[in-house]
């Protein structure tokens, strides 16, 4: 299955900037290996809004995609939104 997720982390205040650093390359590098395993086709950041992205994901259901998403290091901080996609006729070009 396709989803489109869209994500804003909203990082407490007061974050020690160490650890608030060693997140960050943690989350990269989880992005990183997710798109390499395929769970994520596409990821786009939202000009204007630098803790926000949006995301074509793939899952074979939403638990499992919930499943992908509870592993970013961030995910307790992180406010996110899942549409599932079906496909559309038009995709077939008729």
């Amino acid at each position: 299955m396709e989803f489109l997720v869209t994500t804003e982390l909203n990082l407490p205040a007061g974050v020690d900037p160490a650890e608030r650093d060693r997140l960050f390359a943690a989350e990269r590098q989880r992005g990183f290996d997710l798109k390499r395993e395929g769970s994520i086709e596409r990821i786009w950041r939202i000009p204007g809004a630098p803790w926000r992205t949006v995301s074509i994901r793939h899952a074979v259901d939403a638990a499992a995609l919930q499943v992908d998403l509870e592993t970013l290091p961030v995910f307790h901080w992180l406010k996110i939104e899942v549409i599932a996609l079906a496909h559309h006729p038009i995709e077939d070009g008729q």
